[in-house]
């Protein structure tokens, strides 16, 4: 795991008296970024997305199947940036027009996905949707070969049948 950005420590208490302690070690997530040039600019939002700037947290899960998932955290990253040629608006940063509109800016930075054991992942020091990159993915592996992937996705960026179409070839690019 990386080293660096955000320290957390914690002590559970058991019913029975025993105590455990729990500490995770975090740093600077990695961004990612579309397999291919894509186009620069400005994405202009609908009236509508401009009234539906929340973000959606989702988490898909996937049993384990002997030893297949074992590289299922390499796969997944391997196959977003290719998706994301397709969907390149999620790479970018969203920001407040002239006119005082949100719209996405093509700032490059990329999409953050981490794979983590122990911890559900925000983004540090982000207050509001403006300081949230537009996607922002989780894996979690588990010791039994299952993993989930969370997703956090800002809604002003697809509804639900686009997010899950992106989803969805997501995954048909992992296969």
């Amino acid at each position: 795991m990386d080293q660096g950005a955000i320290e957390c420590s914690a002590i559970m208490e058991k019913s029975n008296e025993e105590v455990s302690q729990l500490s995770v070690t975090q740093g600077d997530p990695p961004l990612f970024c579309p397999a291919e040039e894509t186009e620069k600019g400005f994405y202009f939002l609908s009236n509508i997305d401009q009234n539906i700037a929340v973000v959606v947290r989702t988490i898909c899960c996937f049993m384990s199947n002997e030893n297949e998932n074992e590289n299922a955290d390499k796969m997944i990253k391997d196959a977003i940036s290719k998706v994301l040629v397709h969907y390149y608006p999620l790479v970018w940063r969203l920001t407040i027009s002239s006119e005082g509109n949100l719209i996405v800016d093509c700032t490059g930075e990329g999409a953050i996905l981490r794979t983590l054991g122990k911890l559900v992942y925000d983004i540090p020091g982000a207050k509001n949707i403006l300081e949230m990159p537009p996607l922002v993915a989780q894996v979690t592996k588990f010791q039994c070969g299952g993993f989930v992937l969370g997703l956090c996705m800002n809604h002003c960026m697809f509804d639900g049948i686009g997010a899950m179409k992106f989803v969805n070839s997501w995954g048909e690019v992992a296969r």
